[in-house]
């Protein structure tokens, strides 16, 4: 078993990395946005991206998924909306819910979106090996599990639902 010190160097080296990390993800974003002319912020993008791969979806079940309060979801979405990114409609299952889908519009502004993320990303990991690629994303995966499970333990009864298992993005350099 390793040392207290070595772990805590591990540790250290991690947090640092994230702390980098998490400042150059906004740098990240905009590059994007100037080089594909798609903007756009982080809620928009995961929640178009949610709706593209699950279909239409219930406000409610946004806000479990993202442990969001229902108010908070809700605005996100009418910004959406009127944006022209996501219509909404009657729920067939409970004519008194509300199911949100994509747009044409929202389709095509989250695929082209996706698309120069996955192509800056191709670009960034260019030398990196399938391994090394595979490794990485299921780490990564492995980590937001960790966080989102850990967020729960805050959130009120009504939220602490496991998160649903994303879906396998796609692998640098394909689409």
């Amino acid at each position: 078993m390793d040392s207290g010190q070595e772990l805590d160097h591990r540790l250290i080296k991690i947090e640092h990395e994230l702390s980098v990390f998490g400042r150059r993800a906004e740098r990240f974003r905009m590059a994007i946005a100037d080089d594909s002319g798609t903007v756009l912020d982080r809620s928009a993008y995961l929640l178009l991206s949610h709706i593209h791969e699950h279909g239409a979806v219930r406000l409610t079940t946004l806000g479990t998924v993202f442990a969001l309060d229902i108010s908070t979801v809700s605005r996100q979405v009418a910004a959406l909306a009127t944006a022209g990114l996501v219509e909404r409609t009657t729920d067939p299952s409970d004519r008194r819910a509300t199911l949100v889908k994509l747009s044409t519009r929202g389709q095509q502004r989250y695929l082209a979106t996706r698309s120069a993320r996955v192509e800056k990303i191709n670009i960034l990991v260019r030398t990196w090996g399938q391994e090394e690629l595979s490794v990485f994303g299921a780490l990564l995966g492995r980590l937001n599990v960790a966080i989102a499970e850990h967020d729960r333990s805050y959130l009120p009864p009504q939220h602490n639902e496991p998160c649903p298992a994303p879906a396998t993005p796609p692998t640098a350099g394909t689409d």
